[in-house]
């Protein structure tokens, strides 16, 4: 009797394991663009969201209290953007979970600011009348419209995705 050796073919080769590497590495780069992007605009999303949220308090609060309110919009050097109104700072995060973030990380644009009122710290800011309507503080309208604020949030600086709320004083309407 003759014993067939058996030889085990169970497994791979070291070729086929590098060859399922760079397969996976082209892959990886070629879907990375395309997450960050998707990632990117989610976060401005959100950034956009927690500006509109904080124009819509104001503004029910100075219609509520018949009383103005201010939304600050400050920009710090090396921190992200805060959202400030009355006494409450809320942080531009875009719900972003990291300590390495910098102001870099969003840019912050007012356009038709209000001539009067802003703190002075603040890059810009939005001011509710008693009735809920915008008060440019009898300065010079906005370039664009009479009576309408734009709001843009910019995720990431330099190439990213940009988001705009949009005040109107036309039945107080908020827009994003």
């Amino acid at each position: 009797m003759h014993k067939a050796s058996r030889h085990s073919t169970a497994g791979f080769t070291l070729f086929e394991i590098l060859i399922v590497i760079v397969i996976a590495s082209i892959l990886a780069l070629i879907a990375a663009p395309s997450w960050l992007t998707f990632v990117n605009n989610r976060r401005a999303d959100s950034a956009r969201d927690q500006v509109l949220q904080a124009i819509k308090q104001a503004q029910n609060q100075a219609m509520q209290t018949r009383q103005k309110q201010v939304v600050n919009f400050v920009t710090p050097a090396n921190a992200l953007p805060v959202i400030r109104t009355g006494a409450v700072n809320q942080t531009l995060d875009g719900q972003v979970q990291s300590d390495k973030l910098t102001s870099r990380t969003y840019g912050l644009d007012v356009i038709g600011n209000a001539s009067t009122g802003c703190a002075t710290d603040a890059k810009g800011c939005v001011v509710f009348d008693e009735r809920g309507n915008i008060d440019l503080g009898g300065g010079d309208p906005p370039a664009e419209e009479s009576g309408i604020m734009k709001i843009v949030v910019t995720s990431p600086v330099g190439g990213g995705s940009t988001r705009c709320v949009i005040v109107r004083t036309i039945l107080g309407s908020t827009q994003n």
